[in-house]
């Protein structure tokens, strides 16, 4: 039987799976329909808006976005597009994923789309498959043989995602759950997958190097709540177990040995572990710069520096964990790698809408990352959300005070740590151009939390181009590519090389071609030639 998987893409707390990324959500499900002996046609969300037809007589989606998140392209599924795709297939229809658990977001509330499908899979969808197949129907979860199996048998699906091979990114789960699961953080889904099942170093490796034989060549271990917490020891008896530098190293050193990969970065920490066990987190820290590759981002779930907020909505970290942890990642991987970013980074992560929030809330929020740029420490990322309840009642938000917060940390924060981790004239090799909006471009390196780049001219996308740095935004830089063409380039383009500006372009590009670059000095001044000099060819 030939049965189609529609991934409408996954965004969780711990899991991304929107392009350029594929969760392994849809892999596992891919593996186990074809561990049960039949075919799986695996296609996006995106392909289908773009006119591809849907095939065989059983259709599974896959709907797992519930965290908001703003995409650069590749939007999830919409309840919308579940509703049409499903009135029209005639066959048999499943749902899996997130919101087949928790509903579907749809405005500021979540819809269970059940009604719309013959069967909904609320535990593990790749399971309840590999059962419904068999000529059973159970709601359980796959076990470790199973997460073995189908992880490496779904792995030839990736021919078929938009991003193969060159930008694919293959999100990669060490362990499912939370080493805070027994009271775990207000909001998060993690503590209800129960105590942590943490996967072989042996498996993960095999994961990773079957994938890697399908022609996949970058990989995230993110798909899991705290990376440092890997098979720590303590878990279940401590909220904050005691790192295993031994098993991280047997993990790097396993993919390094038998995956040929060209970005490996990591994703989720948690501050608390990090900052009560410094030492060994600075071990795993050193060994994240040496096996991985530059522009890491480890992403702290700070959530809030309101002591009270932190107490009712029982989060995982203090304030000064959380600065502990920033130091401590700075002073390991704040030097700068071969592709112009530093090796490794912290991120953070602050939600609005949390029990107790107030207007000092804040206030100590931005008194927190102020005294970090403050400190000349380094913040890949701030990521500022507002928090979804998972099946409870959402909390008032002050619309006005977050927004107001959000323009203050963009001003005073965002802009000044931008300038701090990518100077004027920095370098930045093998940005991929993904979108074109109006006369400009937009591009990202492959890996974690991408720096994006803007190109303030137009030309072709889905090129990879070095950039060299010119300008600061909020939330992005704007770059030119390097070297630049002097005897090619548009006119924009030239006018953004500096000290340039539209009079001294015009000169330029009426004098073209030049043969040797110290022929541009009849058309501009010798010191202007020489600033430009690093920065063009012919």
């Amino acid at each position: 039987m030939l049965i189609t998987l529609l991934d409408g893409y996954t965004d969780e707390p711990s899991c991304l799976g929107v392009p350029p990324y594929i969760a392994p959500y849809p892999r596992y499900i891919a593996g186990a329909i074809k561990d049960a002996g039949h075919e799986c046609q695996y296609m996006t969300i995106d392909d289908w808006r773009n006119g591809k037809e849907l095939s065989g007589s059983l259709l599974v989606i896959l709907a797992g976005a519930i965290v908001p998140g703003r995409y650069l392209r590749g939007m999830p599924i919409s309840f919308n597009e579940i509703r049409a795709i499903t009135q029209a297939f005639k066959g048999i229809k499943i749902l899996t994923g997130a919101s087949a658990k928790y509903g579907m977001k749809v405005g500021n509330e979540f819809i269970k789309a059940d009604f719309l499908f013959d069967y909904v899979a609320k535990e593990d969808g790749d399971a309840f498959l590999y059962d419904f197949l068999n000529g059973n129907i159970c709601q359980r979860r796959r076990k470790m043989d199973e997460w073995q199996r189908w992880s490496i048998k779904g792995s030839s699906i990736v021919y078929s995602h938009p991003d193969y091979p060159e930008t694919l990114i293959a999100e990669i789960e060490t362990y499912r759950g939370c080493v805070r699961y027994i009271k775990g953080c207000s909001f998060c889904m993690e503590p209800s997958f129960g105590k942590p099942l943490m996967r072989k170093e042996e498996d993960i490796v095999k994961e990773m190097r079957a994938l890697n034989k399908q022609g996949v060549k970058n990989f995230r271990l993110g798909c899991q709540s705290c990376f440092f917490s890997y098979k720590a020891k303590g878990i279940g008896r401590s909220d904050v177990p005691e790192p295993n530098p031994d098993a991280i190293k047997r993990l790097l050193e396993g993919i390094k040995k038998n995956v040929d990969a060209k970005v490996l970065h990591i994703d989720n920490a948690n501050p608390a572990v990090i900052a009560t066990h410094i030492e060994k987190a600075r071990e795993i820290a050193e060994l994240i710069v040496h096996y991985c590759t530059p522009g890491n981002t480890a992403a702290l779930g700070m959530e809030s520096a309101d002591e009270n907020v932190i107490k009712m909505n029982n989060l995982n970290a203090t304030p000064q964990q959380v600065f502990d942890a920033v130091e401590m990642i700075n002073d390991v991987g704040k030097e700068r790698g071969e592709n112009g970013m530093p090796y490794l980074l912290p991120g953070i992560n602050i939600l609005a809408g949390l029990k107790g929030e107030r207007k000092e809330t804040y206030a100590k929020n931005f008194s927190f990352l102020e005294d970090i740029l403050n400190k000349n420490l380094l913040l890949r990322r701030i990521n500022i959300r507002q928090v979804v309840w998972l099946g409870k009642k959402r909390q008032r938000i002050n619309k006005e005070s977050f927004k107001r917060f959000k323009r203050k940390v963009n001003e005073y924060i965002n802009k000044k740590m931008l300038q701090k981790i990518a100077p004027f004239g920095t370098l930045l090799s093998s940005i991929f151009l993904e979108v074109r909006i109006g006369k400009k471009v937009f591009g990202r390196q492959i890996g974690s939390y991408p720096l994006l780049v803007c190109l303030p001219y137009e030309r072709k996308i889905n090129e990879f181009v070095n950039v060299k740095i010119i300008d600061h935004g909020y939330r992005s830089v704007t770059g030119i590519e390097y070297p630049l063409n002097i005897n090619k380039a548009s006119m924009k383009a030239v006018e953004c090389l500096p000290s340039i500006g539209i009079k001294r372009a015009r000169r330029i590009i009426a004098n073209r071609p030049f043969k040797r670059i110290d022929e541009i000095k009849k058309c501009v001044d010798k010191d202007v030639v020489e600033k430009i000099s690093d920065w063009i060819c012919l």
